[in-house]
């Protein structure tokens, strides 16, 4: 019997793919992620789901890692900047594929609202692949697919988390010229059933079922984004992300899969062509791409991935940045998040209780923290008339754990 990883499955699917024998399917455990269980009766040893994981190769990442790139990058359609997460960039992309006769896998809803892979080779459906999905999502026979086009000579553009990215790498083996990998910059991914929980939720608050929803609504700011539900009787719920339950429990990494916690594929390990992800801190780097309606942070890795930029330069405006002060504001890049110490209470206590009972105990912050914010705000404010804003952010990056730098 194959010995796949536990605690490190990042549930790419990869090795389920892969089987020639069908031995192997994915299954909810009792957070509700997927792993992979093995038919003892149609395994035949024959070790390709092993050499297919990609945490068993994770190698010691790229040789040419220091060439890599970043740029501060802007859709030129304002409804596509409006409908996507940040910049607009992955449309561009994608949309640049198409023209070209390629195949676009990306992330949507499906008809119960939880998130998928799929495909598509119309520029016109590029909208349900929009947007960050805080959940995750199933590869489904996603790699597969790819395979096919690729080996029929068509171009693909595979946009998914780093695992699922590296998840495709291990399961193809090769490499290929026509293939264009995306990910993103990625916090960690919650459970499926915390979300179905949710979505529930939120039918039983209006009394309808969910015919929309999204994640990440700008009608605050792009750096206030709400979550979004409009129901069947064309009520709506919106709410910032510092009000929203599911937000606000997500962000406290209480309910992220375990490998999430130390996953093999930020940084260097990285298996893209270009990573897009949200531009934070852009106000300070570039002030002239900042207006909060979103600004893509786009970070070539590959010399493909330059060549894909390049093609696309008609569809965007961008400016190349440096790379070291971007991922500075954008930690999660090279960091994973830490692991909070109520993960594993979150999880005993998951099915027993409701979403508000979840929220009080795990995605509120404690009295002390709650006493605490107003007095860090009245100092900051101080500092910042005495010293300037200047000093106020190396104050902010000592506070958050980095180096104080001249």
């Amino acid at each position: 019997m194959p010995s796949l990883p536990t605690v490190r499955c990042t549930g790419c699917g990869a090795c389920v793919q892969c089987c020639p024998k069908k031995a192997l399917s994915l299954s909810e455990n009792y957070e509700g992620f997927l792993y992979p269980e093995v038919d003892d009766g149609l395994c035949v040893n024959c070790g390709l789901c092993e050499k297919s994981c990609p945490v068993n190769s994770t190698g010691t990442g790229r040789e040419n890692f220091s060439e890599r790139k970043a740029f501060a990058c802007i859709a030129n359609g304002e409804r596509i900047r409006e409908e996507s997460s940040s910049g607009g960039m992955f449309t561009v992309l994608a949309e640049k594929i198409i023209k070209d006769g390629g195949i676009v896998f990306g992330a949507e809803f499906d008809e119960d609202f939880s998130v998928r892979l799929s495909r598509t080779d119309c520029a016109g459906e590029l909208e349900k692949f929009r947007g960050s999905k805080y959940v995750q999502a199933r590869t489904e026979n996603s790699f597969s697919e790819c395979k096919k086009f690729l080996e029929d000579g068509r171009k693909v553009l595979f946009a998914g988390t780093p695992c699922q990215v590296a998840g495709l790498k291990g399961f193809l083996k090769k490499e290929y010229e026509n293939l264009y990998a995306v990910d993103f910059i990625c916090h960690g991914v919650p459970s499926p059933a915390l979300w179905q929980k949710y979505i529930k939720y939120r039918e039983k608050k209006s009394a309808s079922r969910t015919v929309k929803t999204a994640f990440r609504r700008k009608n605050d700011g792009w750096k206030l984004y709400s979550l979004s539900f409009t129901f069947a009787n064309d009520s709506e719920y919106r709410r910032p992300l510092t009000k929203d339950r599911y937000l606000q429990i997500f962000l406290k990494d209480n309910a992220l899969r375990e490998s999430c916690y130390d996953c093999p594929f930020r940084g260097d390990r990285h298996k893209s062509d270009l990573t897009v992800a949200d531009f934070w801190g852009i106000e300070q780097i570039c002030p002239d791409f900042f207006d909060d309606r979103g600004t893509s942070l786009v970070i070539v890795q590959s010399g493909k991935g330059q060549e894909l930029l390049d093609a696309c330069r008609a569809g965007f405006r961008s400016e190349q940045v440096d790379f070291h002060a971007a991922v500075k504001c954008n930690p999660a890049y090279f960091e994973s998040p830490a692991r909070n110490r109520k993960r594993t209470q979150f999880y005993r206590d998951f099915d027993r209780h409701g979403i508000d009972r979840l929220y009080r105990r795990f995605g509120c912050d404690s009295l002390a923290v709650k006493a605490a914010k107003p007095a860090k705000r009245v100092v900051l404010k101080a500092a910042r008339c005495v010293f300037g804003e200047r000093f106020v952010r190396k104050m902010k990056n000592v506070m958050q754990g980095g180096k104080l730098k001249g």
